[in-house]
């Protein structure tokens, strides 16, 4: 389901209803970026997210949300149960590559394939100043190969036009992270005010 970039998500359950592969599937809905702020891209929905109906609600799912408070892109006293909504008021996104919701990365290199052309899809008609990947597997599928960084700036990748980047990895070293939720502090210091 894509959203034009006019209409912006409004706060509330983001659950939502799509029909993936003639079927219908309860997931989360897209959350559109504002042209030119970020889209952050993570793997599919968990079960717990999309019960509570609010994106990354898991245990790793909320130390994404903390990285975002602590790189100030939410602001301090987000809670964490609705900072997807906070993401959207800051003028920012968020989508998964794949839709169909599942407890952990289960999903077949073939099957989560099939999401990068929705994806370049979405950046193309929401116009993202950069794409930020959470975790490394959605980076690798959607670059098509394995990534030699770590984190940060993906060379030689753009979706769309756009350049690419990867958040540190939920169990980084706490120095990888400082330095990685740094570079997210400069990419937000660079984007034309929203």
């Amino acid at each position: 389901m894509l959203i034009e970039p006019a209409e912006r998500p409004r706060p509330g359950s983001h659950r939502a209803t799509l029909v993936v592969d003639g079927r219908p599937v309860e997931t989360l809905a897209d959350l559109p970026p504002a042209r030119g702020r970020l889209l952050f891209v993570g793997l599919n929905p968990s079960p717990v997210s999309v019960a509570a109906g609010h994106y990354h609600q898991g245990r790793l799912g909320r130390r994404f949300w903390q990285r975002l408070v602590q790189a100030g892109i939410l602001p301090a006293d987000t809670p964490l149960e609705t900072a997807d909504d906070a993401l959207v008021a800051a003028g920012h996104g968020i989508t998964d590559l794949l839709k169909e919701v599942a407890a952990r990365d289960v999903a077949s290199d073939a099957t989560l394939r099939a999401g990068v052309g929705p994806l370049w899809q979405k950046i193309a008609l929401w116009r993202p100043a950069a794409i930020v990947f959470v975790y490394r597997h959605a980076a690798e599928i959607a670059a098509g190969r394995t990534l030699a960084e770590r984190w940060g700036r993906l060379e030689g990748i753009a979706l769309a036009g756009r350049p690419c980047f990867l958040m540190p990895g939920p169990y980084a070293p706490g120095a990888e992270v400082d330095e990685g939720l740094n570079l997210l502090r400069n990419l937000l210091a660079s984007l034309p005010p929203g």
